[in-house]
């Protein structure tokens, strides 16, 4: 027979299995221990008074994975209240909108939330350092020490902050060691405090080709930390999730700027013959490259820009300028659109 628990508040009496209650021990209703001093002999249940129209929220914890959702009608302090005798642990609390779209819920904010978003900050900003580190490291020995001191200076205070993040995450972070950036911050901690020991190995014994190895370790690092950098990581999502759309429109606009290019290079070449030679458009390659700068709407590079001499080199020129705008503008609006939808869905 399945064992049931008898839940009287205030006279009104609540029948729950013990099993739904079980796999959270450390709350009062899943401790028979802490229990028994609410128990009754006499009527074989738990007294406790306590709001009784407020107990079936508290149920949600157990059945709903630790979330209770809250009507627009209930203070939400009544409900912390009731979450802090039954010593529910980190309960998420979603409080109703308004009264008419019931099913719009907004999470209660906490104060440790809001410091994890300002660490999240303050790892970019170290992973930033770190590449500006890799980029300041050299082969060359005889360069080492022109940028040595900063170089240093700026590996030494990341790991410290990355240090004392990562004991932060540990002390008020639940189940850390499932988050897997904490295992990359961990892994990135690591690895600066091997490049600490080897620069000062380095400056001990004047060993310097252990500089290859700090150099390859810093490399490793970077592609690590990149995990950080979450719109560069967005963005190379984009790319992958729209490869295809985004090869078919530059294939196409491709075939466009050689066709056009050729065609008023066609034209244009025999009107060159009768100018002088500061003409840009003297090859193909130059042809292709006034096509493609023009449908971009970039100019011509940092040569002098070519101006066609024929109806036809000009006609082309507009059709670049057109198609450019056209298909460079459909390229942009797949990877917005791919971007946004992306973004939505890693911020949900």
């Amino acid at each position: 027979m399945e064992n049931i628990l008898l839940i009287n508040l205030l006279g009104k009496r609540f029948s729950i299995p013990y099993r739904i209650v079980a796999n959270y021990p450390e709350t009062l209703l899943g401790n028979k221990l802490l229990l028994l001093k609410y128990y009754r002999n006499e009527l074989n249940d738990y007294y406790f008074e306590r709001n009784p129209l407020l107990f079936p929220y508290i149920l949600t914890y157990y059945t709903l994975e630790k979330k209770i959702f809250c009507p627009h009608n209930i203070p939400i302090d009544l409900l912390k209240h009731e979450c802090q005798f039954f010593q529910l642990t980190n309960p998420t609390i979603y409080h109703a909108i308004n009264k008419i779209e019931t099913y719009q819920y907004f999470q209660e904010k906490k104060f440790f939330q809001k410091n994890h978003s300002f660490i999240n900050i303050i790892l970019f900003l170290i992973s930033l350092l770190f590449m500006l580190t890799t980029s300041m490291e050299t082969l060359n020995t005889n360069s080492l020490n022109l940028t040595w001191s900063l170089s240093y200076f700026i590996e030494l205070f990341s790991t410290f902050f990355l240090t004392t993040i990562i004991v932060y995450q540990i002390i008020y972070k639940k189940e850390f060691f499932r988050n897997k950036y904490f295992l990359i911050d961990l892994f990135s901690t690591i690895l600066s405090i091997i490049l600490i020991a080897s620069q000062n190995l380095i400056i001990i014994t004047n060993y310097y080709r252990l500089n290859i190895l700090i150099l390859s370790l810093k490399t490793l690092r970077l592609f690590i930390v990149i995990a950080h950098l979450r719109i560069l990581r967005l963005i190379i999502l984009t790319f992958i999730q729209r490869f295809e759309t985004i090869c078919i429109l530059v294939f196409i606009n491709i075939i466009i700027i050689g066709s056009l290019s050729e065609i008023t290079f066609a034209f244009e070449r025999r009107q060159q013959e009768d100018q002088t030679n500061q003409t840009t458009m003297k090859t193909h390659f130059d042809a292709f490259w006034w096509a493609t700068s023009l449908s971009f709407t970039i100019g011509f590079g940092h040569t002098d820009a070519h101006s066609t001499l024929t109806t036809i080199g000009r006609f082309c020129s507009y059709m670049l300028t057109f198609f450019g705008v056209l298909f460079n503008g459909l390229i942009l609006q797949e990877l917005i659109k791919g971007f946004l939808k992306i973004y939505r869905e890693d911020t949900q």
